[in-house]
């Protein structure tokens, strides 16, 4: 069930939509979220590389993912694990601090 944020109490959808066309612009929503909050975040790159896997997965649906496109994942999957481990020594920090 869709939920929204808003005070919109319904969900207007085109009915010819694909859902992979439905995919790629509330992704767009989630990228301009990343992007605004950019840095002002703890989780904002968590978000970002997230979002930027989606985009990159949701554009080659219908196609072939390339060498180039899993090393790309790859790297953001590996600025990933960096981010979650600066969130966790920031948590072992703020409890150790407490």
């Amino acid at each position: 069930m869709y939920v929204s944020r808003t005070s919109t109490p319904f969900l207007i959808m085109d009915t010819n939509d694909d859902p992979v066309s439905r995919a790629e612009r509330a992704l767009y929503d989630i990228q301009e979220l990343a992007d605004s909050t950019a840095e002002h975040h703890p989780y904002w790159i968590l978000l970002y590389n997230c979002s930027q896997i989606s985009k990159l997965i949701l554009e080659k649906w219908n196609d072939d993912l390339t060498k180039e496109d899993l090393n790309e994942i790859r790297w953001m999957i590996s600025e990933l694990e960096n981010s979650c481990k600066k969130l966790k020594n920031k948590v072992k920090q703020d409890s150790r601090d407490k």
